[in-house]
């Protein structure tokens, strides 16, 4: 076996890097500050620097951290994923399938197109209901109190406070309110509507101011509807009917 030693390299001429047509069988390590050229083997990478542009046909890894963005073209998917949790706005193009856990929804407004394929319904709902005091029922609109509201053992002239209407990003709106008030020896009626603070006039049904009855339970309903589609609280008018006397025979 011959050895040739020698400190340097270059082609014939002496003006560049040799040429070798059939290639270099090396059994130890290459080393080089460059590299140009496709890596056409099967081969291993570890301690790669710097900031070159790489492209490749897959990457399996054990772990991954990104400074900057990552934008994919095609389908990322999650497998054994406990929580995504996103500061922004959540977009899903194809649908949203959740297979256990449902969905909930703390604050906020949830507007749903279609609940079931080819429909626009709930199959079941059980309406929140508020629990009121002997004269008044105070609904928090935007935190869940849903839109009913119960007086069990009323003593005087009853009123509803309805909180925490949206004002902006909720115009064109119809809000429809219900106050149940199980009647005793005296009947009273529910009389003052109350929207973010601000007494609304009730327009009642046939001119007639709304009355509670005895020894009944007596239902009185309101719909709040912005006339003007600014979402402002002065431009909903409130109407109000009473379906009543509700009774054991």
């Amino acid at each position: 076996m011959s050895k040739v030693r020698a400190d340097n390299y270059s082609n014939r001429l002496g003006t560049g890097a040799p040429v070798f047509p059939d290639g270099i069988n090396v059994t130890g390590v290459i080393t080089a500050t460059t590299f140009d050229g496709n890596a056409t083997t099967a081969t291993t990478s570890s301690g790669l620097t710097g900031t070159p542009d790489i492209t490749i046909n897959n990457i399996t890894g054990v772990a991954a951290t990104f400074s900057g963005n990552v934008s994919i073209a095609g389908t990322l998917t999650y497998e054994d994923v406990t929580n995504v949790d996103s500061i922004g706005l959540v977009t899903a193009r194809s649908g949203i399938q959740v297979l256990t856990g449902g969905i909930s929804v703390d604050a906020g407004i949830t507007t749903l197109t279609t609940l079931i394929p080819g429909e626009t319904r709930f199959k079941s709902v059980a309406e929140e209901i508020k629990v009121g005091t002997a004269t008044s029922v105070t609904i928090d609109f935007d935190a869940g109190d849903g839109n009913i509201g119960i007086v069990t053992a009323p003593s005087g002239a009853i009123s509803l406070h309805v909180n925490d209407i949206p004002t902006s990003n909720f115009t064109n709106k119809a809000i429809s309110l219900t106050v149940v008030v199980n009647q005793g020896a005296t009947g009273y009626a529910c009389s003052d509507v109350y929207f973010n603070g601000t007494q609304k006039t009730i327009r009642w049904s046939g001119g007639t101011v709304g009355a509670g009855n005895t020894d009944c339970i007596d239902y009185f309903n309101f719909v709040g509807i912005d006339t003007v589609g600014d979402g402002a609280i002065a431009s909903y008018i409130v109407t109000g009917n009473v379906n009543g006397d509700y009774r054991f025979y």
